[in-house]
Order: structure tokens, then C-alpha cells, then sequence
């Protein structure tokens, strides 16, 4: 579902709806276009790359026909300081734990003016710490006015992160309620 949200797969039924308008997506270019990123599960990031080279990577801030350097910096400490989303800007990716890395997917989709974000397991390689890291971000994102559609099997997460929660069972939406308004067993 979410690669059709994200076009990478095409949808055999039904619309996608952003805004009031029908979106016909044909690649993740165009979901990109439409303002919807995702940030997978296995990292799309170049490990030789400082952080801000991943941020800005497609999109880079030309001067005088060059790259500019001291923009790709000063534009990823910017997002990194709007959004909570604290990176070292001159780090190789090699070099960078897992959350830290996935905090440059994020900034990735973010440089490219993401309002909905599709987080797909975002956890489950992350310590406990970096989960309430990664929480915080979220809830900056989301007084922000971003939407985040956060995809997980854990429970717990579900209640701590979401407004509202869609259950889904062999592809098929068993229901969708407020999460406050449910226990993780009634889920």
C-alpha cells in the first residue's frame, strides 16, 4: 500500500486523495511532486557521502555552475535545527549509528518539501533511546503540520506515537479508530 502511496507500484483499484484531488502516480518522482516522501526501512542513502551530500543528493544548490558546498551545509543544519532532526552535516554516512541515519532520510524528504511522510517500520532497528529520538521528531513534525503515516507491528508504539490508527489484515483495512480512544488489545 505504501509503495502505490508512493508510486512505486501501481494500484489495480481504488484513488489516492491529497488536498480534495485525485493523484494518478506513476513514479516516486511524481509522489515526490504531490509532496508525499518515504523513508524506508532499508536506508537509500550513499555511505561515501558526507550527510548533507545524501540531504540535497538529486536536488543539489548550484553556484556558478558548481555545487555549493557551504549552501548544502548551511541548508541541512537549517532542516536539522527547524524539525528537531539533529545530524553532523560534514559526517560520511559510513561512519553513523542507524539513527542518526535514518534522521538523514528524513531530512532527505524533507529538503524535497515532503507534507506527508510514510515511515515504514522506522523502529525496528533503532535502541530505545533513538525510538524517543526519532518520537520526539515526529511530534515537532507533526506541530509542523506534516502528516506522518507511521507503519509498525508494536503495539506500544502505536499507542505512544499515533492520533488515530488503521488496522490492517492481509491487506485488507480491518477498521480505523482514534487511538485514544482504544487499548492495545482492543487493537
Amino acid at each position: 500500500l505504501m509503495k502505490i502511496l508512493f508510486g512505486i507500484e501501481r494500484p489495480t483499484e481504488g484513488q489516492i486523495i491529497v488536498d480534495g484531488r485525485e493523484l494518478h502516480l506513476t513514479s516516486s518522482h511524481d509522489a515526490i511532486a504531490a509532496k508525499i516522501g518515504m523513508v524506508h526501512q532499508n536506508f537509500m542513502l550513499i555511505p561515501s557521502f558526507t550527510v548533507a551530500q545524501n540531504v540535497v543528493l538529486g536536488s543539489e544548490p548550484v553556484k556558478k555552475g558548481l555545487i555549493d558546498k557551504e549552501e548544502v551545509l548551511r541548508i541541512t543544519k537549517e532542516l536539522s535545527e527547524q524539525f528537531g532532526l539533529f545530524v553532523y552535516p560534514d559526517a560520511i554516512v559510513d561512519g553513523i549509528n542507524v539513527g542518526m541515519r535514518q534522521r538523514v532520510e528524513i531530512l532527505k524528504m524533507l529538503y524535497r518539501k515532503a507534507e506527508i511522510l510514510i515511515m515504514d517500520e522506522p523502529t525496528a532497528v533503532l535502541t530505545p533511546q533513538e525510538t524517543q529520538d526519532l518520537f520526539k521528531a515526529i511530534h515537532t513534525l507533526v506541530d509542523q503540520g506534516k502528516t506522518v503515516i507511521f507503519i509498525t507491528h508494536k503495539l506500544r508504539e502505536v499507542k505512544e506515537i499515533s492520533d488515530r490508527v488503521t488496522v490492517m489484515r492481509m491487506g485488507k483495512v480491518i477498521g480505523t479508530v482514534e487511538t485514544k480512544e482504544v487499548t492495545k488489545e482492543q487493537i
